[in-house]
Formats: C-alpha cells, sequence, structure tokens
C-alpha cells in the first residue's frame, strides 16, 4: 500500500509533511550488512568474528561525527588581536556524563517524536535487530546507555504500509533543538542536536555512529530517501547527532 493510503486511514499529516517517498515496512537501518557488521568490535559485550576490512565498505572522513570534529570557530574580520601570534589553545572542558542507566523513552516535541523503548541487540548475522512496532523505538543494547559517555544509539520504523513510524518526522529536525530520554533511575538526559545527514545504505557511517566518542553522545537513526518500489526498501538512512546538555 502507498503511503499516500496509508495516510487516509490514519491521521492526516500536515501538509508540510506530504510527497515524500512511499514505504513498506521500512527500517533495514543501514544497520544492515556493510554498516552493521562491524558493531560488535566498538563494544566488547558482543564481538562478532573477524571481518575482512574490504568487507566493512569505505567510510569518507566527511561522514565523521559533526560533534566530534567541530569545525574551527570564525575569526571577527575586525579584531585587532594579532592572529600570526602564536598561541595556546585552552585546556579542553572534562567530558560530562551520567551514570549509566537504561533508557525507557525518548521525546523530541518539535517533531512530534515522542515513544518508550525497547531493546535490541544483534541478529546471528552481526546485523542489527529492529523493533517489531513500526510505531515504537529502541535502544540499541550493547552501546551506552544515552548519557552515559560513548555514542548512545535508538532506532525506528520511518513508516509502513499501515503508516507513518515513529521516526517519521526524524528528517526534520533541526540543530539546537532538544531531544529528552527518561532513564530507568528516573533521570532525564536532554541532548542538544548537532547535525541531521542522510547516507546512502551503501555509504553509512558506521565509525561515526557506532564509534568510541570522548563526550556522552546521542544517534537517532531511520531509512530516509528514495523508496525502491523493487526491493521494497529505502536507498538511505536518516542520522541525527546530538550532544548531552549539562543540567
Amino acid at each position: 500500500m502507498s503511503r499516500h493510503r496509508a495516510r487516509q486511514q490514519t491521521k492526516t499529516p500536515p501538509p508540510a509533511r506530504r510527497g515524500r517517498s512511499r514505504g513498506y515496512l521500512a527500517l533495514s537501518v543501514a544497520l544492515l550488512a556493510v554498516a552493521a557488521l562491524t558493531i560488535g568490535r566498538y563494544f566488547a559485550q558482543s564481538p562478532p568474528p573477524p571481518i575482512p576490512p574490504a568487507a566493512l565498505g569505505t567510510i569518507p572522513a566527511a561522514m565523521t561525527s559533526p560533534a566530534a570534529n567541530p569545525p574551527p570557530p570564525l575569526r571577527d574580520p575586525q579584531a585587532t588581536t594579532d592572529l600570526t601570534a602564536p598561541r595556546t589553545p585552552p585546556p579542553a572542558p572534562a567530558p560530562f556524563s551520567l551514570k549509566s542507566s537504561p533508557p525507557v523513552s525518548v521525546h523530541a516535541s518539535t517533531v512530534g517524536i515522542s515513544s518508550s523503548l525497547v531493546q535490541v541487540g544483534l541478529n546471528k548475522d552481526h546485523t542489527i535487530e529492529v523493533p517489531t512496532s513500526y510505531t515504537q523505538a529502541a535502544w540499541y543494547r550493547f552501546g551506552p546507555t544515552p548519557g552515559a559517555l560513548g555514542p548512545a544509539v535508538i532506532i525506528g520504523h520511518v513508516d509502513s504500509y499501515q503508516g507513518p513510524g515513529v521516526f517519521f518526522n526524524l528528517g526534520d529536525m533541526r540543530p539546537g533543538e532538544v531531544i529528552d530520554v527518561t532513564r530507568a533511575d528516573h533521570s532525564d538526559a536532554q541532548f542538544r542536536v548537532d547535525a541531521i545527514n542522510s547516507y546512502p545504505k551503501n555509504l553509512f557511517p558506521t565509525e561515526a555512529v557506532y564509534g568510541p566518542i570522548n563526550y556522552a553522545g546521542l544517534r537517532l537513526v531511520t531509512c530516509g530517501g528514495t523508496f525502491d518500489e523493487k526491493t521494497k526498501n529505502y536507498e538511505s538512512n536518516t542520522v541525527v547527532y546530538a550532544t548531552l546538555i549539562h543540567p
């Protein structure tokens, strides 16, 4: 069933959301073979067998996490400081993070995301499991918990033949918006969105999403781009990168 027809059976989304690609059961979050085969090597909890480097694909440097590699600050052309003089950079602030605690829900009010969270792990072929419900998001349990040091990963379907999924509007997020994650210890972890990127599935930035970082980060992942009617899958993935906000 087309997404247009599915929406007629559900609540009609705002006009600004119309005109997107149709979907069948869509997450195949490139957390599929090429991308996800290397997940376990970052987390000792579930190490996969060795995989030849050629099977991992090429991850261009430009696809690393924007938060992990921020651009240099802009310089004021009117400033009187001698920019040619050697300067000692200020010491980096100590990374801020929370103690580990499993997440129970995720909310992003600006794009209408509100979901309880289930936990997913790895399939036998080391691809990531996906939520059984297209209306519920899932936390990847072999990664850090949201708020703890490292990249916490939450995935969700963009839609299905029955209608919009939990992350249907994920690609509409903008830098500076806030994502709230409620945790099992009754604490709330707030994250500020740093960047929203779309990648062809054969170029999914595995290291930027799952690789080690020196701060508490969050990645929300879903499908996006053009929907392939033959394979019944989207051709791209949407990734939102966010950083924990100090209370």
